[in-house]
């Protein structure tokens, strides 16, 4: 091969030289299909070159494909000079057509049945003239193969869909879309239904809280058959929300209760509906967590006494805010117990959840000068607190957190009839001060060995002095809490729920003095417990001040318990007392045991945290031959199976 004007031939044949093509087809009859181009750079496998679809296809030794295997491709931008108008390609390499990728678009994706709806494709390719379109529209019709960009589809039936479009070149490569999305509406006028759901925890995490009475508020039941531009939402408490789609609410009550929820929906086309529902907003069935019991609030630290009548915020573990106790964010109710000391007159405190008015019942009530403590379950507020209050006068508060209560956590309850687990005053003496008293709890009296907590009456009698009592499950790890307030000459009790410790105990330990301790036990929590608690807004369930005094050795029948409960968690209190003595709750048609809930006092108003089995929706209360009581009974929540 040579170069014109080098002085080399370009053409050789036979040992004899040819300046020219020309001459070189005149003397030989050779070359007559050559290419000439003074550029290599443009002939092979490139737009433009010559050698593209000019070859024979009935050249002897003609392959399939080229040398990386390619197969014979027809560039439609260019003419087919071959033999016999074919395109294979001359040299060793075959164009090919680099297709990339097809996007979609849809002219609605969201539209009523029977509406018009244009799929387009878009397709990156070197040759697109060659591409074939296979549209998919997702509703069971056949797919449209078409060699046209766009096409039309009338959807019949109502529904979500996935349009998605294949296209395929001359030679077999393919390439997707990705999936458009559609929804076929209905195809009569915007109709707004309105749905609400509870929504509850899934974890105990302390991060993303679910506040008690939240619901999902949604229109997902609404017939929309053009797409939704606007949601109004107006939750019947006075609180309301919008959007610009169909996503729904999350929604928080701060009290349960019957509320009016409207929603108001608007479409692209001008369209407008509106639904009512009545939401019956209540709080969702708990296990119990035991946790370690610590201090949460002690105003004596920094001397900032409770004022009678103003309300004292009550932070909670429910989330990071304390270091070393983070608990889950979504605990719905807890358990603490209560201490009220240096009140400066007779008074009582109330606790209950933010963000609702104060109830017309007391936890605890306390003496000008004395100390009392009560434990409370009481359902977390709106904000993620409590509120306590007392009624007049002042005093110092001491809140110890005991554990929570939570929606799809916990433990189960098993009530059992009240059962004494421990009396000094037959077995080991008393307790003296800066001693402990081990007490087997699990695995006796009818509580399983891998019960995880156990619920108490906590007595103490025969106190030397004013002290405290704890009740803690590692001995080797005493917390700085307290559960029973002790004094000389009064008999005094408080329910603690202690979690289990070694080998199924738990530890006693008072500060000082001497106390005889009585231990009855009510109930445990554990794996094979068999109810979840449902808190309740505090009510009053029977108040002796209104029908006359229970008197000594007489039964009072306590009713308004739901029907399906197996035991109840009660706040018991006797009042106008003349002579000391004891209640005992216990259910409705049992055999009532020894066992105290309360220990009364005369001239005192003594509150307890009270729980206990339930028959038919009822509770028996006891008084015992001490003398005659008035006694209030306020519910705080039930134990239901299920």
């Amino acid at each position: 091969m040579g170069q014109p004007g080098t002085g080399r031939v370009p053409y050789g044949w036979a040992d004899t030289g040819y300046d020219t093509a020309a001459a070189f087809l005149a003397g030989t009859g050779q070359g007559a299909h050559d290419i000439l181009s003074r550029d290599e750079d443009a002939v092979g496998p490139k737009d433009g070159s010559p050698t593209i679809d000019s070859g024979d296809p009935t050249a002897p030794g003609v392959l399939p494909g080229d040398i990386r295997g390619y197969p014979v491709a027809d560039d439609p931008r260019v003419p087919n000079t071959g033999k016999n108008g074919g395109y294979i390609d001359r040299g060793s390499d075959e164009t090919q057509d680099r297709l990339r990728s097809v996007s979609l678009s849809v002219s609605e994706s969201w539209a009523p049945a029977g509406t018009r709806v244009k799929a387009t494709a878009a397709v990156d390719a070197l040759w697109p003239t060659g591409v074939t379109y296979h549209f998919d529209f997702g509703d069971g019709t056949a797919p449209v193969v078409t060699k046209e960009t766009s096409v039309e589809h009338v959807y019949s039936v109502p529904g979500d869909r996935v349009v998605r479009v294949k296209a395929v070149n001359g030679v077999g490569a393919e390439v997707s879309s990705y999936d458009v999305p559609t929804k076929v509406g209905p195809a009569g006028p915007l109709t707004a239904v309105v749905t609400a759901d509870p929504v509850l925890p899934t974890s105990q995490s302390p991060l993303g809280r679910v506040a008690p009475l939240s619901v999902a508020v949604g229109v997902g039941g609404s017939a929309t058959p053009w797409p939704v531009t606007r949601v109004e939402a107006d939750f019947g408490d006075g609180s309301s929300d919008r959007r610009g789609d169909m996503g729904g609410f999350d929604h928080a009550y701060r009290q349960p209760g019957e509320y009016k929820v409207t929603l108001t929906v608007e479409d692209s086309k001008g369209g407008k509906s509106t639904a009512t529902r009545t939401v019956k907003v209540d709080y969702a069935a708990s296990g119990y967590v035991a946790t370690e019991p610590f201090r949460l609030v002690d105003t004596r630290t920094a001397n900032a006494a409770l004022l009678g009548g103003y309300a004292r915020v009550v932070d909670l573990p429910n989330g990071t805010r304390f270091q070393g106790h983070e608990h889950s964010a979504s605990m719905a109710s807890v358990v603490l117990n209560v201490t009220v000391t240096g009140a400066t007159e007779d008074t009582h405190l109330s606790v209950w959840p933010s963000g609702q008015p104060r109830p017309a019942t007391s936890n605890v009530n306390v003496r000008a000068g004395g100390t009392s403590s009560n434990t409370v379950t009481v359902p977390v507020g709106y904000v993620g607190s409590i509120l306590a209050q007392l009624n007049s006068g002042q005093g110092h508060l001491i809140v110890d957190f005991v554990g929570y209560y939570q929606p799809n956590a916990g433990q189960r309850f098993s009530p059992i009839a009240p059962t004494r687990a421990l009396d000094t005053r037959s077995t080991g003496g008393a307790l003296g001060g800066g001693q402990t008293r081990t007490v087997k709890v699990a695995g006796v009296n009818g509580i399983p060995a891998d019960a995880t907590a156990v619920a108490l009456n906590l007595t103490g009698t025969g106190a030397t002095e004013q002290a405290h009592v704890i009740a803690y499950p590692d001995p080797a790890k005493r917390p700085a809490t307290s559960n029973l307030n002790v004094e000389p000459g009064k008999d005094k009790s408080n329910q603690a729920i202690v979690p289990v410790g070694p080998n199924g105990t738990i530890t006693l330990y008072t500060n000082s003095g001497s106390t005889h301790v009585i231990l009855d036990a009510v109930g445990y929590y554990g794996k094979d417990g068999k109810a979840l608690f449902t808190p309740v807004v505090p009510k009053r369930l029977a108040d002796t001040r209104s029908t006359g005094k229970l008197a000594p050795g007489a039964t009072t029948n306590i009713s308004g318990l739901p029907a399906n409960s197996v035991g109840a968690v009660l706040n018991l209190t006797a009042t106008d007392t003349t002579d000391p003595g004891f209640l005992t709750a216990y259910a409705f048609g049992a055999t009532r045991t020894d066992a105290s809930s309360l220990n009364t006092i005369p001239g005192r108003t003594v509150p307890n945290h009270v729980t206990t089995p339930v028959t038919d929706g009822k509770v028996a209360v006891f008084n015992s031959y001490g003398g005659p009581n008035h006694v209030i009974t306020d519910l705080l929540g039930h134990f239901t199976k299920g």
